[in-house]
């Protein structure tokens, strides 16, 4: 099919390894086969996003570049702009760059033909918080999840015409998923990031002891890396020294469904919120069995039922996370059924062609509505250098930077592009999160 619709997604540059980045790798690879031919904008700065690096990881994908390598908002704000104008696209997809909510509904009060859209892959409050701020301008939101795309409705006000949940698809395994038999010892695998707030991985310390004292013969492969990886490291150090453990840092794809989910009698996963996580439903699709927290968000989506193609355990006990471990052990005929209903459950919109013709319908719908339109947003962000804290015009204050070759140097790159406003009151994040809060207080 010959494209018809220009799709630039703006991204950050400076991660090559996650969810967001996997779905933008399969929207370029896939879309343009629906007509839509989408180019990755990869954020530009002076040292932590390097759109080289990102190149070098996905090699086969279109990209341009965004200059932001000023360091301020305003520089920012110009590049986006000088990008939109050279790719002309139909629609404009965030993805966790917020100045591009400034450029783009900047440029379509003079561009009737531009939509804008965000994916909002995470429950996270101040993407919420900022859909708020630009929701009279946000033509489509993809959200992860009917626990975010209620949020983003309810909270954030966005109509509900214009927000739509796409799951991460889940492509079949490589080769045929024959009829799966427990063995000795289990084998359990965590796949994902090393995050001891969300995802709560730390659980993985209590919880292999509570097997140890069970008696439950077991290995474990940890598959990921983040913040909690060296107190992970340090902990479980007795049992990757008697082989019980292995930590295998990031793999890509390829590698997890080649080496990794095959291999596995049980995916184990203990975060308090998510969205349509996609790891434990990569392994449901070898026939590996889920033994998941009951985490905010699993209701809404049916994709882990308890008994029927997984076994659920309350959020933070990890002791009868590893009792359910233990009655899969003992009880083979258990195993085997839940391992069947597991390899059948990714179907439909939650399958990998499924989601990537979600993907092409929303934005074909978002074509079809009249254009999103809205009074300019101006947040009170914090003075960004020291010609604003004197209160110099945003755009005059940068032709003196470019006059002088002044550049803004950021301590991390999420300084240099940031994913958020920076705006969001502490209040505002309490009112996001108290769905969260109160089923979790209750459990």
């Amino acid at each position: 099919m010959s494209a018809d619709v220009k799709l630039l997604i703006c991204n950050i540059s400076r991660s090559v390894q996650g969810g967001v980045e996997n779905i933008v790798a399969d929207l370029c690879r896939n879309l343009p086969a629906y007509g839509i031919d989408p180019v990755v904008g990869l954020a530009k700065g002076l040292r932590h996003n390097r759109p080289e690096r990102y190149r070098a990881a996905f090699p086969d994908l279109p990209t341009v570049e965004i200059d932001g390598t000023g360091g301020t908002r305003q520089a920012r704000i110009e590049g986006l702009v000088r990008t939109i104008r050279s790719v002309r696209p139909d629609i404009a997809l965030i993805a966790r760059v917020y100045d591009a909510y400034e450029a783009i509904s900047r440029f379509k009060a003079r561009d009737a033909r531009l939509r804008l859209a965000v994916t909002i892959q995470a429950y996270e409050p101040h993407y919420i918080y900022d859909a708020r701020l630009f929701r009279e301008h946000i033509d489509l939101c993809v959200t992860s999840g009917e626990l975010v795309r209620s949020a983003v409705c309810d909270w954030a006000g966005l109509p509900a015409d214009r927000v739509v949940s796409i799951p991460g698809g889940v492509r079949p395994p490589l080769r045929p998923v024959g009829e799966r038999h427990m063995g000795e010892p289990v084998r359990l695998g965590y796949v994902g990031r090393l995050d001891p707030d969300q995802k709560r991985a730390l659980d993985l310390i209590p919880f292999t002891r509570s097997l140890e004292r069970l008696g439950v013969p077991f290995t474990l492969a940890i598959v990921g890396g983040g913040p909690a990886e060296s107190a992970l490291r340090e902990a479980l150090g007795g049992q990757v020294a008697h082989g019980s453990v292995e930590f295998w840092g990031w793999r890509s794809p390829e590698t997890l469904y080649e080496e990794v989910y095959p291999n596995l009698h049980i995916f184990v996963h203990f975060a308090h919120t998510e969205g349509v996580t996609i790891a434990p439903r990569e392994a449901m699709a070898h026939g590996a069995v889920p033994v998941v927290s009951d985490f905010v968000g699993r209701a809404q989506e049916g994709q882990f039922i308890d008994d029927v193609n997984a076994l659920i355990f309350p959020v933070g006990d990890v002791d009868a996370a590893a009792r359910r471990v233990a009655r899969i052990v003992k009880e083979a005929d258990l195993y085997e059924r839940l391992s069947r209903a597991a390899a059948s459950s990714q179907q439909d919109k939650y399958s990998y062609h499924g989601a990537i013709e979600a993907w092409a319908q929303a934005f074909r719908k978002c074509l079809e509505r009249p254009q999103a339109r809205g009074a300019p947003v101006r947040p009170a962000y914090a003075p960004d250098g020291r010609l604003a804290r004197w209160g110099v015009d945003p755009w005059l204050a940068q032709r003196l930077r470019n006059l002088v070759g002044a550049r803004h140097m950021h301590a991390d790159g999420s300084g240099e592009w940031p994913t958020g406003s920076g705006t969001m009151t502490a209040d505002a994040a309490a009112e996001i999160m108290a769905p969260v809060s109160e089923r979790l207080s209750a459990a």
